[in-house]
């Protein structure tokens, strides 16, 4: 997580005004009977066929219902999964706006890699609904003492009370978890479970350098002690809880391989020496043998110059050596107030995807990976009837993806 906090940690002044955001009443009526969608050029995976698909209660039929309540001509216009964002924070109090930005874009399912209990309370009933977005969240994430994300966390010091109250009542263990020690763990890990997070987050963060976790100037320029987070992953629960890493180099990387996390948050890569962001081909071997996925987050920078050389350099040859090696690559952004959207165009203009590789990783890799036991990601015979209606083909221009016709989530058109 980087950037301003007003980016990253946007705390609105009224708790009443999160409160007010986050009860919106939205229709969530699911048609009964079947509509039959028409004349729609629908994607397989791998091209795209003309057929007719009908929606039945919320999922996709291929043969029609006894009745036929009502026809939709898609005027020859092209079927995707909807797309889903597997990095971002869902922090702004502004959740009705939040959401209508994600669906305008096509993201329908969105994983936030940091967050707190609190606010999960207060912004859960707009989410996770036929008319919204559907969400998972990590929660708090865990760090050293003083390490990464706290000094972002700590800007909002700054915006005075009732957020510079919050911050300095509830830092730790209500927005991120600081541990030195397996003591440590012990002592937040049942608070942490309290609020019920969907998966871990960890931040590795220059977890080669121990001075600088025992140097009290250093404070955000340093993550968790690498060998607390296999102490994490081994106590993730009985149920199993996914652990997701922050890195930032080839070390970090490795650290969290080693630690038996099962998702990276980011590539390595940024701004120094390419000789400590470039993996090994021994690093992509083990992250594959390990069953490891990892999220691009290349747009994160938020500098065009700095992010055009990374693609020709750290971010090329870290993806190369991933996809050779069968590592599965996730779109995410790390942006808040964006969407993946920005994260799709840099990596199309890279020339290191196809057309297809990019919209099968956005449309149906990402969102499987999220919701792996929900039926999302392909259209066909008994899936959720979640699709978007492009009016061009994105195999022959990615930008396509950007001119959304229809979006149909569970049955409901949006």
């Amino acid at each position: 997580m980087k950037g301003t906090l007003m980016r990253k940690f946007c705390w609105v002044p009224l708790i009443a005004a999160f409160v007010a955001c986050a009860t919106t009443q939205v229709n969530t009526a699911v048609p009964t009977h079947g509509v039959a969608y028409r004349g729609g050029m629908w994607f397989d995976g791998s091209k795209f066929a003309a057929k007719t698909m009908y929606v039945v209660d919320g999922v996709l039929r291929t043969r029609a219902p006894t009745q036929v309540d009502s026809t939709v001509d898609l005027a020859g216009g092209y079927v995707v999964p909807p797309f889903a964002d597997a990095h971002h924070h869902f922090t702004d109090p502004r959740i009705d706006q939040t959401t209508r930005t994600q669906l305008a874009a096509g993201v329908f399912y969105v994983k936030d890699h940091g967050n707190s209990p609190l606010f999960r309370r207060l912004i859960d009933p707009a989410l996770n609904r036929p008319t919204s977005v559907d969400f998972i969240s990590a929660n708090q994430g865990w760090t050293a003492p003083s390490g990464h994300p706290v000094e972002v966390i700590k800007r909002g010091l700054a915006m005075g009370p009732p957020i510079a109250d919050m911050i300095r009542d509830s830092l730790d263990p209500g927005l991120v978890n600081q541990v030195a020690s397996v003591a440590d763990i012990d002592r937040r890990w049942s608070y942490f479970l309290g609020g019920k997070p969907d998966f871990v987050k960890v931040f590795l963060f220059r977890s080669d350098d121990s001075a600088l976790r025992a140097n009290p100037a250093a404070e955000g320029r340093f993550g968790i002690d690498p060998a607390r987070v296999r102490e994490i992953v081994q106590r993730r629960g009985a149920g199993g809880l996914e652990v997701s890493a922050h890195v930032f180099t080839s070390v970090d990387f490795r650290n969290a391989v080693n630690g038996g996390v099962q998702l990276i948050a980011h590539l390595p890569g940024g701004r120094g020496p390419d000789s400590i962001f470039m993996l090994t081909e021994a690093d992509a071997k083990a992250a594959r043998q390990r069953g490891v996925t990892v999220i691009t987050t290349v747009v994160q920078h938020e500098d065009s110059a700095l992010l055009e050389r990374l693609l020709k350099t750290q971010y090329a040859n870290n993806i190369n050596l991933l996809r050779r090696h069968g590592v599965p690559l996730l779109i995410g952004s790390d942006l808040m107030g964006r969407t993946a959207a920005i994260e799709i165009a840099p990596l199309a203009h890279s020339g290191l995807f196809t057309n297809l590789e990019l919209l099968r990783m956005w449309s149906v890799t990402t969102p499987r990976a999220i919701f792996p036991k929900r039926r999302i990601g392909e259209l066909r015979d008994g899936y959720e009837a979640s699709f978007l209606v492009l009016r061009a083909d994105p195999l022959k221009d990615i930008e396509a993806t950007r001119a959304i016709a229809l979006r149909v989530k569970q049955g409901v058109r949006l």
